[in-house]
């Protein structure tokens, strides 16, 4: 049978009383190879498109951050960071995002690998992440500076990790999340953390996920309170001490504000005075009424007749307006919350969507940005393409991803998140394995997270739903579990006693890689590995421990 599958060196262990060598186990699975190697050349295709990278204001604010000494957590210090770094050490932001690229391709790899120990055929995952990083919106969004980039790769390798932890649920191994894979838990939700904050909300909803459909899930929730901690100290103890200054940021308001210009729009003489007076402090009153949009905070907060300065000063007094606000006229502010989070949701175009940073707006960013001139790495944010021949075909196929007719398809998060819902349903129904729903625990807390606070229709805020909706779409192709195939108990397919071991694996069934992985004794005190019928030399392990990737 050639599905991509590889064969159980597990189970030729057992049946023929070798022991597979160590390279047999640490071998990487050509699918896994494939997808690397041909993910990375697409990426690169769009790096000579892009480079040395697509830049929004933000991109801009993070330089003018890291090299003029002003740097504080209005944008997260991670990334910033990274920025600085590649500033300081290459002169300019092309190392940056080349890194990007390979990070994603191999983060794609690691997933590939995790989704073929599920059952899906290893070419058809490969082609799913070859497919994804060729969309315009995807291949040119990797190629951004942006802190959301290395947001959705972490989001890419979690999606690794959880599939092998479902893997081995199944195959009845403890534990689920052995040294190696809790450790790289661990790190990819301290980073989902760190880069973004509503990352905190989606490694919360993980571990709610894993607690009801991964047990025992101790690790995972160990993990999962160790990324909100390590992120926590982070933000408030370290960058503290490390001089880092507390933006002051009216951002976390901009929602409210935007609540409050809905409601006064609606009905400006439900306002009292003292709360009319303290909205002109900030805002001519018009300003509020004119700029009343249910999809978009900016159009109220960074139009020039707002006074940001004067919104942070008065914004526990702006707060206390929207409380009231919100108790005259739930349902008004109410109505607002959920258009504005349409990105989150709604998969049919609602409100303007804000697509990926064009080289053609760079200039305007520049000159909107003062502070920004005052770097002296103001000259390294230039557009320069190492191929015109590729920078025409990506610049076209961009265009033609920009129709209106395909906004939902190539634009829209929301989309591939209820496909993914659907798939990972499907997959968990036909195999009889709950355990699958816990996939979708990553596009959940995203789309949660922006249905929570929202400020404007940014594509990007469903970026990470977007890739891994489309890398889950071969999980229609794994097959129905059948009485000869499903994994079977500790005692045995038939009730006897298990050959390899009745108190745990026996090593001897487990190739090298996956030993190291699991660390000495790591699965002794668990259950043996499952029987399948059908072998007439010997039980064969289900667990197909030998698949590495």
């Amino acid at each position: 049978m050639n599905d991509g599958t590889p064969p159980n060196v597990a189970g030729t262990a057992v049946a023929t009383g070798r022991r597979p060598s160590p390279a047999a186990g640490l071998r990487v699975p050509g699918p896994v190879l494939v997808t690397y190697a041909l993910t990375q050349l697409v990426l690169l295709f769009w790096w000579a498109v892009h480079h040395p990278g697509l830049f929004s204001p933000d991109s801009l604010v993070y330089i003018t951050q890291s090299t003029t000494g002003t740097w504080n957590t209005h944008h997260p210090v991670t990334y910033t960071g990274l920025v600085w770094l590649s500033l300081q050490v290459f002169g300019g932001l092309g190392a940056l995002t080349f890194l990007q690229t390979v990070a994603m391709a191999v983060g794609l790899a690691y997933a590939v690998g995790g989704l073929r120990r599920l059952g899906v055929p290893g070419w058809l995952a490969a082609g799913a992440a070859v497919v994804v990083v060729a969309l315009p919106p995807v291949g040119g969004f990797v190629i951004a500076v942006w802190k959301d980039v290395p947001f959705v790769i972490c989001h890419v390798f979690l999606l690794g990790t959880l599939a092998r932890a479902v893997a081995r649920r199944r195959d009845g191994l403890r534990p689920v999340l052995p040294a190696g894979l809790l450790v790289a838990a661990a790190v990819e939700m301290t980073l989902i953390c760190l880069f973004r904050q509503n990352g905190v909300i989606v490694v919360g909803i993980v571990a709610v996920a894993g607690v009801l459909l991964l047990r025992p899930a101790g690790r995972l929730l160990l993990a999962a309170v160790a990324a909100v901690t390590a992120a926590l100290l982070t933000n408030w103890a370290l960058l503290p001490a490390l001089g880092v200054r507390d933006s002051e940021s009216i951002v976390a308001y901009e929602a409210m504000f935007a609540d409050i210009s809905v409601a006064y729009a609606a009905n400006p003489a439900a306002f009292p005075t003292e709360h009319t007076e303290v909205m002109a402090r900030v805002a001519p009153l018009s300003h509020w009424r004119d700029s009343a949009d249910c999809y978009h905070a900016d159009t109220l907060t960074y139009a020039r007749p707002f006074d940001r300065r004067a919104a942070s000063v008065h914004g526990d007094a702006l707060v206390d307006v929207w409380v009231a606000a919100l108790r005259r006229a739930p349902g008004t502010i109410v109505d607002a919350r959920i258009c504005r989070s349409s990105i989150g949701w709604n998969p049919l175009p609602a409100g303007t969507i804000s697509r990926n940073p064009s080289a053609w707006g760079l200039p305007i960013f520049i000159e909107r940005d003062p502070a920004f001139q005052q770097s002296p790495f103001s000259h390294t944010v230039r557009t320069r393409p190492l191929s015109e021949r590729a920078h025409r075909i990506g610049m076209e196929l961009t265009r033609l991803a920009n129709e209106p007719g395909v906004e939902w398809l190539l634009w829209r998060g929301a989309t591939w998140t209820y496909v993914a819902y659907a798939v990972i349903g499907f997959a968990a129904w036909r195999r009889r394995e709950p355990a699958l729903l816990a996939l979708a625990a990553l596009s959940a807390g995203n789309q949660i997270s922006v249905m929570i606070v929202n400020n404007v229709q940014a594509a990007r805020y469903m970026a990470a739903p977007y890739v891994l909706g489309v890398l889950l779409l071969p999980l229609l192709a794994v097959r129905r579990n059948t009485p000869a195939t499903a994994p079977a108990q500790r005692s045995g397919v038939d009730g006897a006693a298990s050959p390899v071991g009745s108190t745990g694996t026996d090593k001897a069934t487990v190739p090298a890689a996956e030993q190291a992985l699991v660390g000495p004794g790591g699965d002794d005190a668990g259950p043996a590995l499952p029987l399948q019928r059908g072998d007439h030399d010997g039980p064969t392990a289900q667990a197909r421990v030998d698949e590495r990737g």
